[in-house]
């Protein structure tokens, strides 16, 4: 079992999505169930294969899990600073730690949007979109 896995304290069932390789893994669970420490749990075991964090989607639904789940990577990254002894281990956890602003860990929303800034000519949409206002979709979806 990796690292993260351990220090996670992860379920079995949340160890086998952690570890799961050759594929993505959608967790889907009840709240308070430990869907946002099996992601983290994954996403630092893909950290410690090498994979930079550039090469890593960690995406949920609202922006509070976003946050705390970049609020968990950062602070496992301190942790494993900490503990590292020789300078090459060190200097690559600094390097993720560094990383770890812009690493892609957001919203499903966030994702999209970014996917269609990139793209706008050819999603047919005005480069300068804004999502529009959850209430205010309500109120459009009413009135349709």
């Amino acid at each position: 079992m990796s690292e993260a896995a351990e220090n996670f304290k992860l379920t079995p069932d949340q160890a086998r999505a952690a570890l799961e390789r050759g594929r993505d893994v959608i967790v889907t669970a009840g709240a308070g169930s430990g869907k946002t420490r099996t992601l983290v749990g994954r996403y630092l075991s893909l950290l410690e294969e090498g994979i930079s964090p550039g090469r890593i989607a960690a995406i949920t639904f609202t922006r509070k899990a976003a946050r705390e789940m970049r609020n968990r990577v950062r602070s496992a990254l301190k942790e494993r600073l900490k503990k590292s002894r020789v300078p090459a281990e060190r200097q690559r956890w600094e390097d993720m730690e560094a990383a770890v602003d812009a690493a892609r860990i957001g919203t499903i929303h966030s994702l999209c949007s970014e996917i269609l800034r990139a793209h706008p000519a050819e999603a047919g949409i005005d480069p300068a979109f804004s999502p529009t206002d959850e209430g205010i979709c309500e109120t459009l979806k009413t009135k349709a």
